[in-house]
């Protein structure tokens, strides 16, 4: 078999990239999407060989972490490369926890590289004389050395004779470089240099030497690395008070304690070097994104943790004793991986001991989150496969075909023929809450697909359409989602979540918006998006709905939960009007999947949800009233059973996220996937929470409840009242309790605002009672 050679194979040009890439492609190897890269090949011509593209490593920002370095106290923030999920969530926990207890120091004991070439002689009295020999000539060797660089400084060489083998070691300082190749060049030269020297003063000749004898342990672990040094030995340390560990990391400092001993004697049994939970994840992480030698993760990731308590705090320390790192050289020159250690203020020269300082640090914080997880037996629920776990066939993008929507459209496009759908990918559209949570448990197309439908009408004329089809998570997705939250924010959480799950509203979120649009439509409700038809297979878990693309420019109000100011009286009541016109118009009979929302069915949950909102997420004004709700939990299914209004299907995640305002004024209610039985006062109340002005007056909210009422004409205005009341509560306890402690994680720019507003209006029907 011939072997062919791949062209310009030296060359990072265009032309010899260009004559690579077609000689993979004239033999059926795929490239199209690796060529697809934006680097300048002027900028890494001294990077690569053999240059055909480039993959891409996502970025996620970790910060900000207290950095007590001398007399400045600083939050720094570092970059992190990944494709490991939930790696950057916990390194920021543990720059959070370090944070709050004041912050981290650090300090550089050495910075060291090393080069071990070995010389072969004849006999053993050959290697004893020119061992002699370097030991009284260091001065000349390091003058030798060091011609050829800038940087690099020679310190010691260290003599190991093996019988007629000698091996030295040239310890170097590089300054700001990670220094392997300079200290390459330097230690040739010098060999070169040692062998004439050597044969002029002995006449002795080394039956051969090279470069590298292995002594050096480079890119691999070794003990006597760890003891002398190779790269640059970091120490990080800070104290934990027990409050943090406990509110924050969910477990107590004798837990981590008693844990910590035993786990390093099975790791001392098992042969592993140094101790520690998982330095090589923060280690890799930002090798990836600041543009160091990725081959030195492996020695640079020993490290050495150590748990101690003290008085009130928990004291830990993290030593790693060969970072083997640069802050010049190599690929930190790379535009955007040069960025990236300008992130960390650590780019250029004289910055590569803070570098060190701060990987250490951000690896610290990891290292608490990830033990303390592992304790608190959050790692393993966070990790827990709940129900099945069967292999399923995903729908794909590509799938969606002009045959597709042609088969799965209704009377809109009847008397139409699809010519051509294609993706809108210049349209930016943000998931709802819901789906981002389901996207974290499955890589299932979900959420919102935008295309462009070219047709003909009845008279053969060409004409276009936006559409938007929203594929549906399965409900089993959405709590598979919420318990990786819930893990990560208290083990006992994610447990009685597990117990609450048939009882929630996302129970089977995924059949209800079908038959909510489907009922819509056959009944000509006008405030709801266009309703082009719907895809069912239950075997693939695609449950699909294809609707009118709502445009913004179009709209007067939309996706404004973050702007009550944009909400005019007349836009209010009007949106009161419409959702009422559905509540009158909905029957319960009509709905398979709709069912009655019961909270008192889940108490366990919204008592511990409860309780963390008011242990972390509140003032200690509001958490007097919020820790009167939490007592109500037990009453909540006496006082609805007292209410004798009449209860309908509602929206129940009413909000302005979910409604638009025409330019005409016309409403228009989408994303129903939470839809229960319930008293209407509950969209109602929530709805006014996110649009009532700041410092909204006892009037001005009265005069919506009864704009409201007003809508009814056969209840009495006291069991109105109670309505309001009553849907209030269970509002505050079930929905904007998740909002705040969902925060935990990932905040809500608008949570705490909606709920101050919903408290002054309990407040307001409470305080005439």
């Amino acid at each position: 078999m011939k072997i062919p050679i791949i062209p310009g194979r030296g060359l990072v040009t265009r032309t010899a990239t260009a004559m690579r890439l077609d000689f993979l492609e004239s033999n059926s190897v795929p490239t199209n999407l690796i060529s697809d890269a934006r680097l300048d090949l002027d900028d890494i011509k001294n990077n690569i060989e053999s240059y055909i593209g480039s993959t891409e490593i996502p970025l996620g920002i970790v910060g900000p972490l207290l950095f007590n370095d001398s007399d400045q106290h600083e939050l720094t923030y570092c970059a992190a490369g990944t494709l490991e999920g939930a790696l950057v969530a916990s390194m920021n926990r543990g720059a959070k926890v370090i944070s709050k207890s004041g912050g981290f120091s650090a300090e550089v004991l050495w910075q060291k590289m090393t080069r071990s070439p070995m010389f072969i002689f004849s006999v053993e009295a050959e290697a004893i004389r020119f061992e002699r020999f370097i030991e009284l000539n260091f001065n000349n060797i390091k003058k030798a050395a060091e011609c050829y660089s800038n940087h690099a400084k020679l310190e010691e060489i260290s003599i190991t004779r093996l019988d007629e083998v000698v091996h030295l070691k040239f310890i170097y300082s590089t300054g700001d470089a990670s220094g392997q190749n300079m200290t390459t060049t330097c230690t040739w030269h010098a060999m070169l240099f040692i062998v004439d020297q050597f044969k002029k003063a002995t006449n002795i000749v080394p039956v051969d030497f090279v470069i590298e004898g292995n002594g050096a342990s480079d890119k691999k672990v070794s003990q006597t690395n760890i003891n002398s040094g190779r790269g640059i030995n970091v120490v990080a340390e800070c104290s934990i008070p027990e409050q943090v560990i406990k509110e924050t990391l969910r477990t107590t400092t004798d837990k981590l304690l008693k844990c910590f001993n035993p786990s390093k004697t099975q790791a001392l049994k098992n042969g592993m070097v140094g101790y520690n939970i998982n330095v090589a994840n923060a280690i890799a992480a930002i090798f990836v994104a600041t543009g160091q030698d990725l081959a030195s993760i492996h020695e640079s990731s020993t490290g050495f943790l150590h748990l101690e308590k003290r008085e009130e705090s928990l004291y830990i320390r993290l030593t790693l004793p060969n970072l083997v790192i640069g802050s010049v050289g190599g690929g930190t020159a790379l535009p955007k991986q040069s960025q990236a250690l300008k992130i960390m203020k650590c780019e250029g020269s004289g910055k590569v001991n803070r570098f060190a300082k701060l990987i250490a640090g951000f690896a610290l914080g990891l290292e608490i989150s990830t033990y303390a997880a592992i304790v608190s037996g959050e790692f393993a629920k966070a990790h827990e496969k709940l129900g099945r776990n069967k292999p399923v066939k995903w729908f794909l993008k590509s799938e969606i075909t002009p045959d597709f929507i042609q088969s799965n459209l209704t009377n809109y496009f009847k008397d139409k023929k699809m010519v051509t759908v294609k993706p809108n990918n210049d349209v930016l559209l943000e998931n709802g809450i819901l789906t981002n949570i389901a996207s974290k448990v499955n890589k299932k197309i979900t959420g919102f697909i935008p295309f462009q439908v070219n047709y003909t009408n009845a008279n053969n004329i060409l004409d276009s359409k936006k559409v938007l089809v929203k594929s549906k998570p399965l409900d089993d997705d959405v709590i598979k989602g919420l318990h990786i939250i819930a893990a990560s924010i208290d083990p006992n959480l994610a447990d009685v979540l597990n117990g609450a799950k048939a009882n929630l509203e996302y129970h089977r979120c995924h059949l209800k918006e079908i038959e909510l649009y489907d009922y819509l439509y056959q009944n000509g409700f006008e405030n709801s998006p266009n309703y082009y038809g719907k895809y069912v297979n239950s075997k693939r878990e695609v449950y699909m709905i294809i609707q009118e693309y709502l445009e913004a420019d179009s709209m007067r109000i939309m996706n404004s939960e973050n702007n009550p100011e944009l909400w005019s009286q007349e836009d209010i009541l009007t949106v009161i009007k419409s959702i009422s016109k559905f509540h009158k118009m909905a029957k319960v009979s009509d709905f398979k999947h709709v069912r009655n929302f019961e909270p008192w069915k889940s108490k366990p949950f919204y008592k511990k949800i409860m309780a963390i909102l008011i242990r972390e997420c509140t003032d200690q004004k509001n958490a007097v009233v919020l820790n009167d709700l939490y007592h109500q939990i037990e009453g909540l299914q006496t006082e609805s059973e007292t209410i004798v209004l009449k209860q309908t299907v509602i929206h129940n995640d009413f909000n302005p996220r979910n409604i638009a305002i025409t330019k005409a004024g016309l409403p228009i209610i989408y994303d129903w996937e939470l839809a229960m039985v319930d008293f209407p006062h509950r969209d109602i109340v929530e709805f006014l929470s996110f649009v009532l002005p700041l410092h909204f007056t006892k009037e001005t909210f009265f005069f919506y409840l009864k704009a409201h009422y007003n809508l009814y004409s056969s209840e009495s205005w006291k069991d109105w009242l109670m309505g309001y009341s009553y849907s209030l509560k269970v509002y505050i306890i079930t929905r904007l309790s998740f909002y705040e402690v969902a925060g935990l994680l990932v905040a809500y720019d608008f949570s705490k605002r909606v709920l101050n507003t919903a408290l002054v209006m309990l407040n307001y029907l409470t305080e005439d009672e």
